[in-house]
């Protein structure tokens, strides 16, 4: 009968420990459920800056590309003037730059494809008894702003070189009169704008 009593508080004793375990077991699953089941609310509010540039030239919206052309060309003209109009109506400061895709001057024609924008530029600036001036007036545009990328074309009466003056002249007459063009310059740019990483 000892044995039988000692048997008996051994598996009593084991039941026990299981039954411990088991309340413990169940605590931690039933934590767990809970927590699992908890509704956790966050709200996270971002605001995203906006970015709205927009470009005109002759009063007319453009994607970003423009032509400029100039008619009669000759020593003692009046100077010529043209922008296209870059506008900021976003919160967010953005970058400047452009590329000059072509040129042509009479005849001649400079294309991307063989030369730089600042080959093309210093060449425009230059090469001629006539100046052509291309650029921007910021290499940044900030919100609410208003740029511009300008082009100016002097050739005043006497540039200081009567030879160049009278070979360009002809140039300028004969070209007129050969193809009946009303363009003796086109110059073609692209102005681009990225925003500033903050």
């Amino acid at each position: 009968m000892k044995e039988k009593t000692k048997n008996v508080f051994k598996i009593i004793k084991r039941l026990r420990y299981f039954l411990i375990f088991g309340i413990i077991l169940l605590s931690i699953n039933a934590y767990a459920w809970f927590v699992y089941i908890t509704k956790v609310d966050t709200s996270i509010t971002a605001r995203v800056r906006s970015w709205n540039v927009m470009f005109q030239a002759h009063d007319t919206n453009i994607v970003s590309e423009v032509i400029f052309s100039v008619g009669d060309i000759y020593p003692g003209m009046t100077d010529f003037s043209d922008f296209a109009t870059i506008i900021n109506n976003g919160e967010t400061v953005g970058n400047l730059s452009f590329t000059i895709k072509e040129v042509q001057i009479f005849e001649n024609v400079y294309s991307e494809e063989d030369y730089t924008t600042e080959e093309l530029v210093d060449m425009l600036a230059n090469n001629y008894p006539f100046k052509i001036d291309v650029g921007l007036t910021n290499n940044t545009i900030s919100p609410g702003r208003t740029e511009y990328f300008n082009v100016d074309i002097t050739w005043p009466y006497e540039s200081g070189d009567d030879e160049l003056d009278t070979y360009w002249g002809n140039v300028a007459y004969t070209y007129a009169n050969a193809t009946n063009s009303r363009t003796s310059i086109s110059i073609t740019a692209e102005i681009r704008v990225s925003q500033i990483e903050p």
